[in-house]
């Protein structure tokens, strides 16, 4: 058996990525701090119809419906059901429970920090619930980081550097449709990353026999 000191490292740091995420919520909806820098990086990058390219609008609502809980419950099922036909069980177990506990609690601290969306200009994709953290951003970096880190380790560097990538156009379309503030979208890049850093530390732990 391992010992528990080795084990009790791995969580290390998911734990700091979720605390940094609760100072970072705390810190801009209760304290207000960073308000102006929300507001400056958001006027700049949100974009505005009859005034902002059609092409641009349209991209990123592609991009952030492709980030939407239907799209990314397929991604990472998908994910989940290709490790257990690699005869890999519990690989696919934790890419089945991590994402959907990364979205869960996610939505959690959406009611707990009850931050309004922005207003800065007229909304670009339908919203239905609190603004910190991004859930798009959370279960976007949840899932496709977690995908990779646990993934067969050939070309890893490359599936990570995708991941990373797929993540940030989905977080940057959020803002850029003038639905999230940009402390959203790091909060739930903070909050996601935990997850699939926790996932990728318990199938280390946890690893299936090799066959």
């Amino acid at each position: 058996m391992r010992p528990f000191g080795r084990r009790q490292t791995t969580i290390v740091p998911s734990l700091a990525l979720w605390g940094a995420t609760l100072l970072l919520g705390t810190a801009v909806t209760w304290a207000e701090l960073g308000a102006a820098q929300d507001q400056s990086i958001l006027r700049a990058l949100v974009l505005r119809a009859g005034q902002s390219p059609a092409w641009q609008i349209e991209l990123a609502q592609w991009i952030s419906w492709a980030g939407d809980a239907a799209q990314r419950s397929l991604v990472f099922i998908g994910c989940a059901l290709w490790l257990f036909w690699k005869k890999r069980p519990r690989a696919g177990l934790i890419m089945l429970v991590v994402p959907a506990l990364a979205g869960a609690t996610s939505s959690i601290l959406k009611q707990v920090f009850a931050r309004a969306r922005p207003d800065v200009a007229p909304h670009l994709d339908n919203i239905s619930n609190l603004s910190f953290p991004s859930g798009h951003a959370t279960s976007a970096i949840a899932i496709l980081l977690l995908a990779a880190l646990i993934m067969p380790a050939r070309q890893r560097t490359l599936w990570i550097g995708l991941a990373v990538i797929g993540a940030g156009a989905i977080g940057a379309s959020r803002i850029a449709l003038g639905v999230h503030w940009p402390s959203d979208v790091l909060g739930g890049y903070l909050w996601g990353t935990g997850f699939a850093m926790a996932g990728a530390a318990a199938a280390r732990y946890w690893a299936d026999p090799r066959r």
